[in-house]
């Protein structure tokens, strides 16, 4: 990459779909969490610090099971300030090291997509399943 390249702008990318009305508060957390770590950063380094940061940002282990509440995210709705930890598990992560891979790998296809906005690029070209 010719120029400082950060990790948030992984987050840039809205995904195809939310788990809860609190995940896209917890999205936005963790790009601002990432808003001075420069690539490189490994998939294995950003995997465990999106744990790290959950945890700080919600109070709750990352697990499948986790549902938990925050006041800061409570924004109104059925499930408001609720996060779900299966979709990040299942939908997020996989997506932001897609987009990891992508951002190191090849530059032209990751500004492409920031351009674009979408995260559809894990449904057309790149599999995207959980870990």
């Amino acid at each position: 990459m010719s120029d400082i390249r950060y990790i948030s702008e992984l987050f840039s990318i809205q995904p195809p779909n939310w788990g809860l009305r609190g995940d896209p508060w917890l999205w936005q957390d963790m790009k601002q969490a990432f808003a001075a770590t420069p690539f490189p950063h490994s998939s294995s380094e950003l995997v465990a610090d999106i744990h790290r940061i959950f945890q700080e940002k919600t109070g709750t282990e990352l697990t499948n099971s986790a549902r938990p509440y925050v006041e800061a995210y409570a924004k109104g709705g059925m499930s408001s300030g609720m996060v779900s930890g299966k979709w990040w598990l299942n939908i997020a992560v996989p997506i932001l090291v897609s987009l990891r891979e992508i951002a190191e790998t090849n530059e032209e296809e990751f500004n492409s997509i920031l351009k674009d906005g979408t995260s559809n690029f894990a449904f057309r070209s790149h599999e995207c399943k959980p870990a």
